[in-house]
């Protein structure tokens, strides 16, 4: 499995941002890298950002996600 780039972590919030795939979708693909027995990625902010990602399905009612799209927007421009 390659290790991921900043930029496809990025990307994967602009896909969510634009509806393109689901926050479900972003959350199991970070989940693969964060729940790894020996997680190999090198870059300590991909790492963080892989665990912000891993949580961008978490909901705070049954209607309504604990990040909103103002969160995601500041994740991007904090990590590009």
């Amino acid at each position: 499995m390659d290790e991921p780039k900043m930029l496809d972590c990025l990307n994967k919030i602009r896909q969510v941002l634009k509806g393109m795939i689901t926050r479900e979708q972003v959350s199991d693909w970070a989940e693969i890298y964060v729940s790894s027995d020996d997680p190999e990625i090198d870059d300590d902010q991909v790492w963080d950002m892989l665990i912000l990602l891993s949580g961008i399905d978490l909901k705070d009612s049954p209607h309504s996600y604990l990040h909103c799209a103002d969160d995601l927007n500041d994740w991007i421009e904090k990590y590009q």
